[in-house]
């Protein structure tokens, strides 16, 4: 089992990885990363599959979990509690977090809530009513706020809802206010220039890696 997740771990860069595995609710893949340090394993937005922290453990000790956002706690309660280590969590307005979300904040016990400023040596930018976070290798993460789709092109929340097929229990885009969806887009291109990341690693679905900066600059008001 050990063999087959590593496989599933793609590797980045050194001392990053990546893997999926499809939403049990909806229509589409959740996309956790793993940061390799020499003070340990930090796990971001972590979906659970078996084996996972059998397979990260070859790689490192873990160290914590950190959360993009308070809607991705995934299988932050699981890996906090059976490798004994911290869950981070970004202060938010509490009308950003759907109702079981809040439930699964709340099981998962002892938990450090984040502010713009140094985590886990990632820098945390307020970005909407979440963050975003910048890795030492100029990645940017930025939850559900922003994803890469099959060719390679960025798509923005609300928009990559519409993606998925009729029936999804979330609002289409649309039924978000117009002005609202553009200062979204001018946070997002904002923060990609003012970090100068060069790469976005998404919460779901694909990565953007190597040419954020070309990809944010093409991004249109609504």
């Amino acid at each position: 089992m050990v063999r087959i997740v590593k496989a599933v771990l793609m590797p980045i860069r050194k001392g990053v990885f990546r893997w999926s595995t499809p939403d049990p609710a909806d229509d589409w893949m959740m996309v956790g990363h793993l940061f390799v340090r020499e003070t340990g394993v930090v796990f971001v937005d972590p979906p659970m599959v078996p084996g996972l922290l059998e397979a990260t453990g070859r790689l490192g000790k873990p160290e914590a979990v950190l959360i993009t956002e308070q809607n991705h706690t995934r299988g932050a309660r699981f890996i906090a509690k059976r490798a004994g280590v911290p869950v981070y969590l970004p202060e938010t307005v509490p009308e950003a977090v759907e109702p079981w979300e809040a439930a699964r904040v709340n099981q998962i016990g002892k938990f450090v809530v984040y502010k713009a400023g140094e985590v886990l040596g990632f820098q945390a930018y307020k970005f909407g009513d979440d963050y975003a976070l910048l890795s030492d290798g100029n990645e940017l993460l930025v939850g559900d706020n922003a994803r890469g789709d099959a060719r390679g092109n960025l798509v923005m929340f609300p928009e990559w809802f519409d993606l998925y097929t009729p029936g999804s229990p979330y609002p289409a885009a649309a039924a978000f206010p117009k002005e609202w969806r553009n200062s979204l887009r001018r946070q997002f291109k904002e923060t990609v220039e003012k970090t100068g990341a060069t790469s976005l690693l998404a919460g779901h679905d694909y990565d953007i890696i190597g040419n954020l900066q070309a990809r944010a600059g093409e991004l249109q008001l609504l």
